[in-house]
């Protein structure tokens, strides 16, 4: 018999790391031709990082994207990045390329006032261009800046950084305190279905709901939210490492064979992904960090369905159909 059950699982999640000591750098070299050398030594490892440092950088600074490289390859010479780790690298790495954004623009603006025989405080910066107001021919382009600079034997750079707040101190009556200035929120449900015959679980729809601040960039978003949907299901009903635990910690899987992983037909039959952009005022453009925790709400949303559809609860994962008929077993008894 195919029993039909319903989940929900929420999950709030910070930003970076908390009590301090968590900082990334960020630098940026005007090149001759106007285009911008971007460095920071965070780590790409699928989550897009690349892509929304450079969008983020290039917003600071007024450019189009493909005015803007980044580099990251060799941390002994790209600008520091404490880590990769905490869905804290749009967050802290944007606040740092905006940092040295300002800092680039500053250079520009004494630049060409020495070029003009101007104060720097009296030029202004919009989208990649400075001038002087009122003055028609005192104009230019990031090109022209680089040209100029660059054949003139000034090297323009900025550099920036950001290091999160310690939070305060815990109330010593409560222990309360704010984890994090940025926190993200999420929800899942969940449909499943479950063979009371044989325990197969079936996924059949997986909505998701995220608060991350302002979407940099949606299409890798729901890239990294349909990441964190098939390593959820993973963790939920297939993978294990350690079958034995707690009595036996001993690693059992050797392979793939022995340990199982997801592929897309273990992906629900329709899924949706929605985003809730509540601005954040701390954040680069109101944006918060969405790493890990897209990973974390399936597993108990698919555990509470499972309760629904059939009235047990399975405390351990993975969710296994041995578990499942075990389970159904008792609650016959």
């Amino acid at each position: 018999m195919i029993r039909k059950g319903r989940g929900v699982a929420n999950v709030y999640y910070p930003t970076g790391f908390n009590g301090g000591g968590d900082p990334d750098l960020v630098s940026l070299r005007l090149k001759v031709d106007g285009t911008v050398d971007m460095t920071n030594g965070s780590c790409e490892m699928g989550q897009g990082f690349k892509t929304v440092a450079v969008q983020m950088a290039a917003e600071a600074l007024g450019v189009d994207a493909g005015k803007v490289l980044i580099d990251n390859s060799n941390t002994d010479t790209c600008a520091f990045s404490m880590d990769t780790a905490g869905s804290r690298s749009t967050y802290i790495v944007g606040l740092a390329a905006i940092d040295a954004a300002k800092d680039l623009i500053r250079n520009i603006k004494g630049f060409a006032a020495g070029m003009w025989g101007c104060r720097a405080e009296d030029l202004s910066y919009e989208e990649g261009v400075v001038f002087l107001p009122g003055d028609a021919e005192k104009r230019m382009d990031l090109a022209q800046v680089s040209g100029a600079a660059t054949y003139g034997g000034v090297f323009l750079s900025g550099s920036g950084g950001f290091l999160p707040p310690p939070a305060p101190p815990r109330d010593p009556d409560t222990g309360f305190t704010t984890p994090s200035r940025s926190m993200a929120w999420g929800s899942t449900i969940v449909d499943v279905e479950v063979d009371d015959e044989t325990g197969e679980v079936t996924i059949v729809n997986l909505y998701n709901c995220y608060d991350i601040g302002t979407v940099i960039n949606p299409l890798q978003a729901a890239g990294q939210v349909q990441g964190g949907d098939i390593q959820g299901i993973g963790m939920a009903l297939l993978e294990d490492l350690t079958p034995g635990y707690p009595e036996n910690a001993d690693l059992f899987a050797r392979n793939f064979t022995d340990y199982i992983i997801p592929t897309f037909k273990d992906m629900p039959k329709h899924s949706e992904i929605q985003f809730y952009e509540n601005y954040d005022p701390y954040g680069p453009f109101g944006a918060k960090g969405m790493g890990e925790m897209v990973t974390n709400t399936q597993p108990p949303a698919i555990a509470d369905a499972i309760y629904d559809a059939c009235g047990v609860w399975i405390d351990s994962l993975p969710i296994t159909p041995e578990k499942i008929l075990r389970a159904l077993e008792e609650q016959a008894k």
